[in-house]
């Protein structure tokens, strides 16, 4: 008799952990066994409504919206009812215990990254969307210590495919400038792919003595990933040894403010991140003057020149040349000069 009532209240005390289900969870769940997706996930986000939810609620619930999903995305790989259930998923990740489930959202999500990847047509945003894809679903089962392999694979085949389809393109640009954006897109999705970094550093050689100022001759809009530098660059003279860097270094600010530039301030960075400053002889920066007789004025820019140990007045959309040169040991490799202050960063990629 005392075993019979041991065992009816386990019974009892496992009913209480798995909890009571209401109406609306046991009608999700009539609905996600049917593959009513739809109507599971609306049984089931009244169920919450009222509070009264079993143990068994977030795993089924993260099911209906996966299985939801997956439907939507068979007839349209862009579907925003899709991209709604992926956002409700993200609400509930954490309280969802089933890592089987967790994996098939993984998966489920590479997938359509990958495939959005490889779509004809669309533009840059669209693609930097596509693998941010990619990246989440990975971060997400490194997270919950489910297997990354998939998603690595998945990613790997969309960034071989990407360059594969634009490289050719990009290296074939006439302009300079026109060609770097263009690659500087694909280094923004395959930053380790080995000849996208090949024909960047080659590029980059090219476009020394150019401001990368990236405007209707890009022919799309600009994406605010690849034009990110407040103090644009150029080098027109450049000498290089084993041991030293110098010439003149241009700037043009776009960062919005009237600063000061301070030479002293310039550095050259190696390719493994070890620095060394500049010293200047002086330079100069863009001024407005009023010039012309007294009753025909016209605003004109002219080049203010400063001294060695001067800081030249940077204006914004206004230009400052700084002659300069850099000492390094052997064995130092320049990658970029870069400039910094409180308004602003400017990098110049030497390439090699």
């Amino acid at each position: 008799m005392k075993k019979i009532f041991i065992a009816s209240l386990a019974a009892a005390v496992a009913f209480t952990m798995v909890g009571c289900k209401g109406k609306n969870e046991k009608r999700g769940d009539e609905h996600l066994e049917a593959g009513r997706f739809a109507n599971a996930i609306k049984s089931y986000v009244e169920a919450a409504k009222k509070g009264d939810v079993s143990d068994e609620y977030y795993d089924n619930f993260a099911k209906a919206l996966i299985g939801g999903a997956e439907k939507e995305l068979k007839a349209d790989i862009n579907s925003e009812k899709a991209e709604g259930y992926f956002d409700k998923f993200t609400e509930i990740v954490d309280k969802v215990q089933n890592t089987e489930v967790v994996q098939s959202y993984v998966n489920l999500v590479a997938d359509q990254g990958k495939k959005q990847s490889g779509e004809e047509g669309v533009d840059f945003a669209t693609v930097v969307n596509a693998f941010a894809k990619l990246d989440s679903a990975a971060a997400l089962a490194k997270r919950r210590g489910l297997s990354e392999a998939n998603v690595k694979s998945l990613r790997t085949e969309a960034e071989n495919a990407y360059v594969s389809k634009n490289i050719d393109a990009a290296k074939s640009e006439s302009d300079p400038v026109v060609a770097e954006y263009q690659l500087l897109k694909l280094a923004e999705i395959a930053p380790s792919n080995a000849d996208v970094q090949t024909a960047l550093n080659k590029n980059r050689k090219l476009t020394r003595g150019y401001f990368l100022i990236f405007g209707e001759q890009i022919g799309e809009p600009v994406s605010r990933r690849i034009d990110k530098y407040g103090y644009v660059m150029a080098m027109p003279t450049i000498k290089m040894s084993a041991t030293s860097l110098s010439g003149e270094i241009q700037f043009w600010a776009s960062t919005g403010n009237n600063t000061e530039l301070d030479p002293t301030q310039i550095k050259l960075v190696s390719d493994d991140g070890k620095e060394v400053f500049a010293t200047t002889t002086g330079g100069w920066c863009e001024k407005e003057e009023l010039v012309g007789p007294k009753n025909d004025q016209k605003i004109e820019k002219k080049k203010k020149p400063f001294k060695k140990n001067e800081k030249g007045k940077l204006m914004n959309e206004f230009q400052c040349s700084a002659n300069i040169s850099f000492s390094f040991p052997k064995g130092f490799t320049p990658d970029y000069i870069e400039y910094k202050d409180e308004f602003g960063i400017g990098k110049k990629f030497l390439g090699k």
